[in-house]
């Protein structure tokens, strides 16, 4: 087969991602502050640069990190590997006039897609709160949970032609605190984990066909 690659486990982690940014959390003199949110796998280079190369610095907190714990082949929604779906395409033809480009009322380019079939995985996923007291923890908890009852619908495209862009995550487990006992005793972060399960598509590349006139 030959090389391709589309990013497809990318987008369902930035999908994934997307789910947490923007929440705040306030603090003692009433201001919001935005907790920002970074994929928790990084390069070393990049680690290096946020603590300015130096092995002193504590990491700001409030922020959430997350990360790829598991890729496994989900047999139990297994098809037929040899099924392809056929869609017929009928664009409208998109030109220039008078210098801008704008859709015309006359029919464009007409294509067969043949979309082979996809691939099930089961992708488990972390979202790891870093916060340095539990009133933080407990003002971005009260925030994200109230959004999984227990799922959350995603989507990764907004291609029509594509079969699998929706997806969904399920909170499976949490981790409420990473201290032991003596609680903090030795580091004033704190970690809760909230573990999810998406049931997602890897698919290979499609066939598009050009038709011509008959």
């Amino acid at each position: 087969m030959d090389y391709f690659y589309d990013g497809q486990i990318r987008r369902y982690v930035t999908q994934f991602m997307r789910v947490f940014i923007g929440f705040q959390w306030k603090a003692g003199d009433g201001s919001l502050s935005t907790v920002p949110v970074m994929y928790g796998d990084m390069t070393r280079q990049v680690a290096s640069l946020i603590k300015d190369n130096s092995e002193n610095k504590m990491m700001n907190v409030p922020r959430i990190a997350c990360y790829i714990t598991g890729l496994e082949l989900a047999t139990d929604r297994l098809s037929d590997p040899t099924f392809v779906s056929k869609v017929h395409i009928r664009e409208r033809r998109y030109t220039d006039a008078n210098g801008t480009r704008e859709y015309q009322n006359v029919q464009g380019g007409n294509y067969t897609v043949e979309r082979l079939m996809p691939t099930p995985y089961k992708l488990t996923m972390k979202a790891d709160i870093w916060t340095s007291n539990t009133d933080q923890k407990l003002q971005l908890l009260e925030q994200i949970s109230v959004l999984f009852t227990p799922s959350l619908e995603l989507q990764t495209t907004d291609n029509y032609i594509d079969w699998t862009s929706l997806s969904t995550m399920y909170l499976t487990s949490s981790t409420f605190s990473s201290r032991t006992i003596p609680a903090g005793a030795e580091t004033e972060i704190d970690i809760c984990s909230l573990e999810f399960e998406m049931p997602v598509w890897i698919s290979p590349p499609a066939k598009v066909k050009k038709l011509g006139f008959v």
